[in-house]
């Protein structure tokens, strides 16, 4: 039997009934917002740098050692949802805590001065997202949080209708926000590169079998997201962001606040712990598609704070138009294609209509 069949029909004993398969998406109640705090040393510790260095600067990873890198990465994916991986090495943390400051300093801006860089008034969604705005990911919830997106820097020439590619907007206002958000957008990238190949790898697959569908045209966000301190009760239908999975294949999260949720393989909801020198890797709904529901999508949630949160979040997407289907390895007789035939952007268009369809509801109720 082919050795990620094999793989395949093992991981499949211990997946859940997928949200996605049916075309429905069902998430945890927005009312029960409680999580297990957990120390850091109980969740899936990857260390990639080895894989990081090997790809930038040439230098060779042992056999040995990228198979235990491999299969630890296999494991966590499969018995816990997502992993951790140590930022030495991996990304400079003077470039994540300089994307904080500027964060800091936009986010500080008069209302009237943020306007300019509304995301609405970019044809690629570019800029900021207004307190309120973020689309919801829940019936009758808003959610709290600021954000300011970016991408690949593209022409002109790039921007296309439902398109996300193009360039970027840049506040003028924030001395070097651009130098420095964008240098840390590139390190993540490189980052991004390495994780596809692993993916791929640690599932018994070639290892270009996801990067031949990224390139300068994939669906690559990057969120410097601000959740501001909370100084009394919030409503029960206001929460930092709403239980929801992430439209890509895998996203790369860095946060300096309490307040991330992840839901486990088990069905547990965990708090994740904050550290300075930590990133989160979550799968998303591509990957889930490719492997017929052997990756599950990371669920997770923000939840409030008496304190302020910042998070920085890279979105990993593949091609706008990669078409997205279990691939012929995780499908058999005993294993039926889960996953209907779809685009990346088709997918994320998709669900961001869905998102906004929910919040102007929300909205109108509110104000009925």
């Amino acid at each position: 039997m082919d050795v990620t069949l094999a793989f395949a029909m093992w991981a499949a004993r211990l997946r859940p009934v997928s949200r996605l398969a049916l075309g429905a998406r069902s998430f945890s109640s927005p009312r029960v917002m409680t999580a297990a705090k957990v120390a850091l040393q109980q969740l899936p510790l990857v260390d990639v740098s080895p894989l990081v260095a090997e790809a930038n600067n040439g230098r060779e990873v042992a056999q040995e050692t990228k198979t235990e890198i491999l299969g630890a990465m296999r494991s966590a994916c499969i018995e816990t949802g997502f992993f951790t991986v140590p930022t030495e090495g991996v990304l400079p943390n003077d470039l994540i805590q300089a994307a904080y400051r500027r964060a800091d300093e936009f986010i500080e801006l008069p209302d009237a001065v943020k306007q300019k860089y509304h995301c609405k008034r970019s044809p690629n969604a570019r800029g900021w997202t207004p307190m309120f705005e973020e689309p919801s990911y829940q019936p009758d919830v808003v959610s709290h949080l600021e954000g300011f997106d970016l991408a690949r820097e593209l022409p002109e020439t790039y921007v296309k209708e439902r398109s996300s590619l193009g360039p970027n907007v840049w506040p003028a206002e924030v001395p070097r926000f651009q130098e420095d958000v964008y240098a840390l957008y590139e390190e993540t990238t490189k980052l991004s590169t390495v994780l596809f190949r692993s993916f791929a790898e640690m599932l018994g697959l070639p290892p270009d079998t996801f990067l031949q569908h990224v390139d300068e045209e994939a669906e690559a966000f990057m969120r410097l997201l601000t959740y501001p301190e909370i100084d009394a009760p919030v409503k029960n239908s206001t929460v930092g962001i709403a239980s929801h999975t992430d439209f890509e294949c895998f996203t790369i999260i860095h946060q300096n606040g309490e307040g991330l949720h992840l839901l486990n393989r088990q069905g547990d909801w965990v708090e994740a712990p904050v550290c300075d020198d930590r990133l989160f890797i979550m799968v998303g709904d591509m990957l889930e598609h490719w492997t017929n529901g052997v990756l599950i999508a990371t669920e997770h949630r923000v939840c409030n704070s008496e304190k302020k949160r910042q998070s920085i979040v890279r979105f990993n997407g593949a091609n706008g138009d990669t078409v997205v289907e279990p691939l012929p390895a995780f499908v058999s007789p005993e294993n039926p294609p889960r996953y209907a035939r779809m685009t990346q952007r088709e997918h994320i268009t998709h669900q961001i209509e869905l998102a906004e369809q929910l919040l102007h509801k929300t909205k109108a109720a509110a104000h009925a």
